[in-house]
């Protein structure tokens, strides 16, 4: 509920292709669809691997060579590169492994994800199978969320539901995003706990944490 998965923004409908299509039919896919890449799933909705744009383009680099020999043994990257050129289905194409999430994985998951790979889109799955797909722009999304709404989750959610207060103990503004938490909870702890379920809430930019306490957990502190 707070921490927000990938599961929630992800998209679901994925076009894929099997193993056994063919140049033609990646092609056409790739470009009736207007994506740059297209995962490949086994017969039982396993993830095998991708087939993107650029894939696709070393058929034509290859094509300007001029004597179309494959190189040398020891350019072995190079002479991987060859015989990929001059695959025509998508088995042959792929490149595996896949960069992939799991649709349970937070969004922060996602974005360290994101950082680390560089690529643009990460393939989720669930109980192994491909579930869907996630670019950089769908956890940009995640951010444009109405205040009202994200105002009704915290008092709702983490101040009725987790906390069990009071509607009116506590105010909540949020304003495009950034949330200020002022009033008055029991505990010390309860005001942290507050600010960490309030920072997981879809669209939260920042939280300012005013609450005030009436007994601090710490050795030896009266209550306030």
């Amino acid at each position: 509920m707070y921490q927000t998965t990938v599961g929630a923004v992800m998209t679901r409908d994925v076009i894929a292709v099997g193993p056994d299509a063919d140049f033609k039919t990646i092609v056409e896919l790739l470009l009736s669809h207007d994506i740059g890449a297209l995962p490949v799933v086994s017969e039982d909705g396993l993830l095998l691997g991708v087939v993107s744009e650029n894939d696709l383009v070393l058929k034509h680099e290859q094509l300007a060579e001029a004597d179309g020999q494959p190189p040398s043994l020891a350019r072995r990257r190079a002479r991987q590169r060859w015989q990929r050129s001059w695959a025509t289905r998508a088995l042959d194409l792929m490149i595996t492994p896949v960069y992939s999430l799991d649709v349970r994985d937070s969004l922060g998951a996602a974005a360290r994800e994101f950082g680390r790979t560089g690529v643009r889109r990460l393939y989720v799955l669930e109980d192994g199978g491909l579930a869907g797909v996630i670019t950089r722009g769908d956890l940009l999304k995640a951010f444009v969320r109405d205040d009202e709404h994200i105002r009704g989750e915290i008092r709702n959610e983490v101040f009725g539901r987790a906390l069990a207060m009071d509607d009116g103990a506590v105010d909540v503004r949020v304003d495009r995003g950034v949330v200020t938490m002022s009033g008055k909870v029991e505990r010390r702890s309860d005001g942290e706990l507050a600010q960490r379920l309030a920072e997981h809430v879809l669209g939260v930019v920042h939280v300012h944490n005013l609450l005030d306490y009436r007994i601090d957990e710490a050795p030896g502190l009266a209550p306030r």
